[in-house]
């Protein structure tokens, strides 16, 4: 059997920290319910222990398989159930990825010309992503460590120009209107969150630390965005809850150095971010189908997924009220928990009872 090529834990955790990063940032006071944004920082670090536990059912049965991914080990145990399974996580990056692609595009067609050929946009960023798809996951890793040293130096300047902008008095009292606001943040975090998915579908192509690598890369996200919430309450006010991307208005009123206005520095590290976002999905839905199809027809499928995430995306971004209606929180959310939560546990547990039965 041929095995799979390799990338290190840190490697794949950059990957993972930029795919979950670039969709966490387009959140706003609308989808959380409208309370206090500054307690969607307790949603982080409840989302950040619940990765935890989510994850151990998943380190368990790597050990037990280093070479299989999740819908391997259901394929080999489970029969025609198993290829079920494996399809469904096929689908659910396929949405991920339209839903991702949806969500810039009207970042962009909200804060930037409208006029911007929004065509030209989503078949690139799609595009490129496709090759580093097909090329596969070393490619994709390697772009991703490129793109996370830009991504840091380019918050960071953000970050360090907003400072002067920071006024304490903006920051209301926690917990005033009770926890419901940080729950509602817990669930909206936790239904755009692929992080689970993607391990579960990846896990073969990681060697090293991946303990530790999934320890620093869960506390780097829970801490970038409760630094990203902080400034957003911290220098926009009320004004952070009258916006649809209250993040591009953060970069929008910075400047530095003379230079005015980061939004385009925004712009492009969400560009960037976004390409891993989509190459990891598209590289999951290869795994997925890796043992159904030959290589070539293979790519052909993935040609044809990132088609379909172009022109769904295209086309839900014509009306708002499609977004709205398709991409509503509690349906992301039940797809999220079933491969996140119900699908590892079920196939964790038939692997326990399997072992059980062995050594009885």
């Amino acid at each position: 059997m041929k095995h799979p090529t390799k990338i290190s834990a840190f490697q794949f955790y950059f990957m993972l920290f930029l795919s979950r990063v670039v969709i966490s940032i387009t959140v706003n006071a609308q989808t959380l319910g409208r309370g206090n944004l500054l307690e969607t920082i307790f949603s982080s670090l409840m989302l950040f222990a619940v990765c935890f536990l989510l994850v151990l059912p998943l380190f368990w049965l790597n050990r037990r398989y280093p070479e299989k991914s999740l819908p391997a080990i259901a394929e080999q145990r489970m029969g025609g159930f198993g290829f079920g399974i494996s399809a469904i996580y096929g689908v659910f990056f396929l949405v991920m990825n339209t839903f991702s692609l949806s969500m810039f595009l009207a970042l962009l067609l909200n804060t930037m010309d409208p006029a911007a050929s929004k065509w030209s946009i989503a078949i690139i960023l799609t595009g490129i992503a496709l090759y580093g798809a097909i090329k596969g996951i070393e490619t994709i890793s390697r772009a991703a460590i490129c793109i996370f040293v830009l991504f840091a130096l380019g918050m960071a300047a953000i970050f360090t120009a907003l400072s002067p902008n920071v006024t304490l008095r903006y920051v209301e009292p926690l917990w005033y209107d009770g926890a419901g606001t940080a729950f509602r943040g817990f669930f909206v975090f936790a239904s755009r969150c692929t992080s689970i998915a993607e391990f579960a579908v990846l896990m073969p192509f990681v060697t090293g630390r991946k303990k530790l690598g999934f320890a620093v890369f869960n506390g780097g996200i829970t801490l970038f965005l409760s630094i990203l919430l902080f400034f957003i309450v911290s220098c926009l006010g009320e004004y952070a809850y009258l916006q649809i991307f209250p993040a591009y208005t953060l970069a929008a009123m910075s400047e530095i150095a003379g230079i005015q206005r980061l939004d385009a520095l925004f712009i492009g590290l969400c560009m960037m971010t976004l390409v891993i976002r989509i190459a990891c999905g598209l590289f999951g839905i290869s795994e997925c189908v890796s043992r159904m199809v030959k290589p070539r027809v293979r790519s052909v499928l993935l040609a044809a997924s990132a088609a379909v995430s172009v022109l769904f995306s295209l086309w839900i971004t014509e009306d708002a009220r499609r977004a709205g209606v398709l991409f509503r929180m509690e349906y992301l959310l039940a797809f999220t928990t079933l491969t996140s939560v119900l699908l590892p546990v079920i196939i964790w547990i038939a692997e326990l009872c399997r072992k059980e039965r062995k050594a009885g």
